[in-house]
């Protein structure tokens, strides 16, 4: 008996027999039979439940065009944490009479995140500090002028360059 290939929605059959019966088909229809999908012939169809067999797409990749990074990331930091903040955010819980564990609590952060900020060894988030300022009725965060930072292309150094240099 000759092997017969023959592709039915994409997929390569040979021989072209049914996987219940086993029975040699001219189609086979995709079916879910107690949870494995299988190719049946036209009488064992009705074992199964019928599956729809969508066509695959090309999906064609885009091609993102990589762009130097242009925005200054240093543009929006014009305040920074003052000095000593941490005794001074210490200092302000100790005055209202709460606890580590109650700040936390109000703050919505843990007691050893609070512990941390307290002992300056973690530097809070910037909301984090805003909701201190306001529940402590404090001044975490000072002025900072903006410094210009300008993008600098620096040429390979030449020996004549060096030599320049030591003179």
């Amino acid at each position: 008996m000759k092997t017969r290939e023959k592709f039915l929605h994409g997929f390569l059959f040979t021989d072209m027999r049914c996987e219940v019966c086993g029975r040699e088909a001219r189609k086979l229809y995709p079916v879910l039979i107690e949870g494995v999908e299988m190719m049946v012939c036209d009488e064992c169809k009705k074992f199964g439940k019928p599956l729809t067999i969508k066509k695959k797409r090309v999906i064609s990749k885009q091609i993102k065009k990589i762009v130097p990074y242009s925005r200054d990331v240093f543009q929006n930091m014009d305040r920074d944490l003052l000095p000593g903040w941490g005794e001074k955010i210490r200092k302000a819980r100790e005055a209202r009479g709460w606890s580590r564990e109650q700040l936390g609590a109000k703050v919505g952060e843990k007691t050893t995140t609070i512990a941390k900020i307290e002992n300056e060894e973690l530097r809070p988030p910037d909301k984090t500090v805003e909701k201190l300022e306001k529940l402590l009725e404090i001044q975490l965060f000072e002025k900072v002028e903006g410094h210009v930072v300008q993008n600098i292309k620096k040429k390979p150094l030449t020996l004549g360059d060096l030599i320049k240099k030591d003179e």
